[in-house]
């Protein structure tokens, strides 16, 4: 057995755990910046194409509808839709059935740049998985599965216990170690 195998055999649960959460971040890192360059190629911004895909889908969205699809902050959608606007692929128009909401459009140039999207993300797609297996792909879905459940329910739980500490309308602030506080503090966007 190498020296390198041992040393990682000696290694504890913990320390298994934080370095396989470590790597997870830094693939998902890894993978978008590897995106990110194929659409600049294509003279869009990270971000822009998964708005361009919701609207692909199904087009007229209000920017709620499109920010709440991608768990991101209102703001940050109404940036990326005036790029995208400005860029000539999306048009805003006024609701026919409420004149206070908006909604958005591609346009047929941004219909256009849909399948380009889309090959960028076969690219990103066939670098990150070169070598793998059709069961390791399944395994490795299973397990990331299981692992966002496990986070979403302590995210859960740990929501509902912040919400008897802070109060209705209040939201936690986060210490620069990471520890939450009570507080009128709003968390950081990471969007």
């Amino acid at each position: 057995m190498s020296s390198k195998k041992k040393q990682k055999s000696r290694m504890t649960k913990r320390e298994n755990q934080a370095e396989a959460l470590a790597l997870i971040n830094q693939v998902a890192r890894n993978a978008r910046t590897a995106l990110s360059r194929h659409l600049l190629d294509l003279g869009l911004y990270a971000g822009q194409d998964s708005v361009m895909l919701i609207l692909d889908e199904n087009d007229g969205q209000t920017p709620g509808a499109i920010a709440a699809r991608l768990g991101v902050k209102a703001p940050t959608i109404t940036k990326t839709i005036g790029r995208l606007a400005a860029q000539g692929f999306v048009r805003r128009e006024t609701s026919p059935d409420d004149g206070r909401m908006l909604l958005v459009f591609l346009t047929d140039a941004g219909r256009d740049k849909i399948k380009a999207v889309r090959k960028a993300q076969r690219r990103t797609e066939k670098a990150a998985f070169a070598g793998l297996k059709k069961k390791d792909i399944s395994e490795l879905l299973e397990l990331l599965s299981k692992m966002d459940s496990n986070i979403a329910t302590t995210l859960s739980a740990t929501s509902m216990s912040l919400d008897d500490e802070t109060g209705p309308g209040r939201e936690p602030a986060i210490e620069e170690d990471g520890g939450l506080v009570s507080g009128d503090l709003a968390l950081p966007s990471t969007d």
